[in-house]
């Protein structure tokens, strides 16, 4: 259960003792389609960094565009205030967007089957395309990795602003994916993405 602070939900965190008796720390969080990168006030060992009334020292709301532009903007900028507080690490953006994606993903939904999540590139002009595939696993699991290949593997070649007017754009992808209950596909940009039975074409 990820805690919410000031009625924001807190999505990933992190704190450490970065001098003897001195605890810096950031955190990323959501209020519904609005998005927060804070760095929380500094510290002793034991101290949360919020204050009773749940407010941290400052931080970067991400409000005016999309829920997806919203996230990623703040997910960009928690790296950036972990670098400031001294608490980044060469895994720190790997690290938080993985947290990122399994809150996306949600809880365990053993009502559901099983899926293989998968991506590739469908623009016919590449000739070796990229892609990936997973085995069938529960299916939020199959979730959280069709959220990695969008947040993490393809963000890059399927910017919104690179494809617009291809196919849907990214808020919409993110969307149809939150709100899945079964096998699915859609291109976005010129990538192809699935959640897929072990039976199902994938490719």
């Amino acid at each position: 259960m990820n805690a919410v602070v000031n009625g924001w939900t807190i999505v990933t965190q992190t704190r450490q003792q970065v001098s003897p008796n001195h605890m810096q720390g950031v955190f990323l969080a959501t209020c519904g389609d609005r998005w927060v990168a804070g760095r929380q006030y500094d510290g002793k060992e034991g101290s949360t960094g919020f204050t009773e009334d749940g407010e941290w020292w400052y931080g970067s709301h991400f409000s005016a565009k999309s829920a997806a532009e919203n996230m990623l903007g703040a997910l960009d900028r928690y790296s950036e205030l972990a670098m400031k507080a001294d608490v980044w690490t060469r895994m720190f953006t790997q690290d938080s967007t993985q947290s990122l994606c399994r809150f996306l993903a949600g809880p365990e939904r053993p009502d559901l089957p099983k899926l293989s999540a998968g991506w590739r590139e469908s623009d016919p002009g590449h000739r070796n395309p990229g892609g990936g595939v997973t085995e069938p696993l529960p299916f939020h699991e199959a979730k959280y990795h069709l959220f990695w290949f969008l947040i993490w593997s393809t963000r890059l070649n399927a910017m919104d602003h690179l494809t617009e007017g291809v196919t849907i754009d990214r808020h919409q992808a993110h969307t149809l994916v939150r709100e899945a209950t079964g096998p699915m596909r859609f291109e976005l940009g010129y990538n192809t993405y699935w959640l897929a039975k072990a039976d199902e074409e994938t490719c």
